[in-house]
């Protein structure tokens, strides 16, 4: 590598994360999908531009984490000793899982149950209740930490890829394929379905699968020097098309008498059209990301640099987080949809603030 900091994806890492954050407070405030706290449903037509806001994030944000922390797992492996790398990970994402599991979940449940529905429950009730204790939205440093110690098991016994920066055709095809492969998943695993205890949402996981997969080899074959701004822009353009034109056409004439249901999986052609689209618009998406942000974003002031450095810290805090603002804006009455557009920025700021302070403290520091 030229430089010894790709700051372009920090900068993507801040994107991503701020996504992330926003898709869950979506989901409150009529968005689809499940959350520590549902204030309202929004009906058909009208959750079309938040189901599209999630619907969009889902195919691609959480596949293009794996792909990333694929690529500096493999990174990483080349400077240091297997043990030495094994202990660092199962630091970073081993103790803010157990801290998560048993002291932000039941603190994310106290806040809604105490302050929003007004239920008689104290937090230390909560921490000594099994049933509040949880993974939540850790369920991916959960996952990466599993694929991580798999690759490190395997990576001995197998060959090292020499694969070019994979063409249009090989990027479609394996799209489509990953696509038919989550559509059978569906078929038995409806969209919604977790897995208890671990809360792994297989409908998705191929491609996270696929996706880190990919992020070691694009390490071993210097893909992210390969990728162009001409061939992101590309990729950037069309994944607009898909979502702009196609996946409003999708969702209206698959939606009209029963709304987003015969998306969620089963036999139907709205499972099948969904699993393969969001397939297309995931793989372009992240291209296009890759070759725009190495263009336009490949630099850092002082903002960006400490908002890059608590991204992670936002990632295990936003949970109690964001349902705090909303607890204190519960009886704020107004159009849910405009009720997301206003709060959404200062739940944001919250959550980037409470992470920065939290990187005060020397020992959070190393982890976060």
């Amino acid at each position: 590598m030229a430089k010894s900091r790709l700051f372009y994806i920090d900068n993507l890492r801040i994107f991503l994360i701020s996504l992330v954050v926003l898709h869950h407070f979506n989901i409150t405030y009529g968005g689809p999908g499940s959350w520590y706290y549902n204030e309202s449903e929004a009906g058909f037509p009208e959750i079309l531009p938040q189901a599209m806001f999630n619907i969009t994030n889902q195919a691609f944000f959480m596949g293009m984490f794996f792909f990333i922390s694929a690529f500096f797992t493999a990174a990483s492996l080349s400077k240091k000793s297997t043990g030495k790398f094994l202990g660092d990970r199962l630091v970073r994402l081993g103790i803010p899982l157990v801290v998560f599991y048993f002291i932000l979940n039941p603190l994310t449940i106290f806040i809604v149950n105490k302050f929003i529905f007004k239920n008689d429950v104290t937090y230390s009730g909560l921490l000594i209740n099994t049933e509040a204790w949880g993974f939540g939205p850790m369920w991916f440093v959960e996952a990466l930490l599993i694929f991580t110690v798999i690759y490190l098991f395997i990576r001995k016994f197998i060959l090292k890829v020499k694969l070019k920066f994979p063409r249009t055709l090989f990027v479609f095809v394996s799209a489509l394929v990953i696509g038919v492969i989550q559509f059978f998943i569906r078929i038995w695993i409806p969209v919604g379905w977790s897995q208890p205890f671990t809360n792994f949402q297989f409908p998705f996981f191929i491609q996270y699968i696929f996706l880190f997969a990919f992020g070691i080899i694009a390490f071993q074959n210097n893909w992210l020097n390969e990728i162009s701004f001409k061939t992101g822009k590309r990729y950037f353009i069309f994944a607009q098309v898909m979502i702009l034109i196609v996946l409003p056409l999708l969702l209206y004439f698959g939606g009209r008498d029963k709304g987003i249901e015969n998306f969620m999986g089963g036999v139907t052609w709205q499972s099948f059209s969904w699993a393969v689209w969001e397939q297309l618009v995931g793989f372009s998406l992240i291209t296009g990301l890759l070759g725009i942000f190495k263009k336009y974003f490949d630099r850092q002031g002082n903002l960006a640099r400490n908002l890059s450095a608590g991204a992670y810290g936002v990632f295990i805090l936003h949970p109690p987080v964001i349902v705090a603002v909303s607890a204190v804006f519960v009886s704020w009455q107004i159009p849910q949809l405009l009720k997301f557009m206003v709060l959404a920025p200062l739940a944001l700021m919250f959550c980037f603030l409470l992470a920065g302070l939290m990187r005060k403290i020397p020992m959070v520091r190393e982890i976060l």
